[in-house]
């Protein structure tokens, strides 16, 4: 088997372990299926997965969900608080997304990590976006639970990975 051919079939085997550890975790915590868990679990830690074994694993789809689910509390709670949004003819939510957009990428570029910054903006509308025409602030709450948990998902078979190649490579 070629190495390309030998790298794809171990990443499709990192992505189907993690499909199947995310949805044991969604039948137990999430049976219901009211929260969501499978999807922001599942698409945090497929994200988090790495292609390359060289390469070190992926903490910044943790980072930017962070930065992102933050800055979305914050702005939902602006826009919880300001009464004012609902006298205008124009729809003054947007001026908020926007105060929110540049917040986030003010603060992924000043961490001068500004790789995860798309990462952190796709968090930031996640949280507003639904929280705002939900009127909750459970869900962004939840979210930041799951990313992390879909994370650590992927951070394990990230390692039982490498301790296996590891292994194999001390035979060979």
């Amino acid at each position: 088997m070629h190495s390309k051919d030998l790298a794809n079939t171990i990443y499709v085997v990192k992505i189907l372990c993690c499909a199947i550890i995310m949805v044991l975790l969604a039948l137990i915590f999430d049976k219901d299926k009211d929260t969501n868990f499978f999807l922001w679990g599942s698409l945090t830690a497929f994200f988090t997965l790495q292609y390359d074994f060289r390469q070190k694993i992926n903490f910044n789809q943790v980072t930017g969900n962070f930065i992102g689910s933050v800055v979305g509390i914050i702005i939902w709670i602006a826009m919880s608080k300001a009464s004012f949004l609902h006298l205008y003819s124009v729809n003054l939510e947007y001026l908020f997304l926007v105060i929110g957009i540049t917040l986030t990428t003010i603060i992924c570029v000043s961490c001068k990590a500004s790789q995860f910054t798309g990462i952190a903006l796709s968090s930031f509308l996640i949280v507003t976006v639904y929280d705002v025409g939900h009127h909750t602030i459970d869900g962004a709450l939840l979210r930041i639970v799951y990313c992390l948990i879909g994370c650590l998902v992927a951070f394990l078979i990230e390692k039982i990975y490498l301790a296996i190649l590891s292994k194999t490579s001390h035979l060979s």
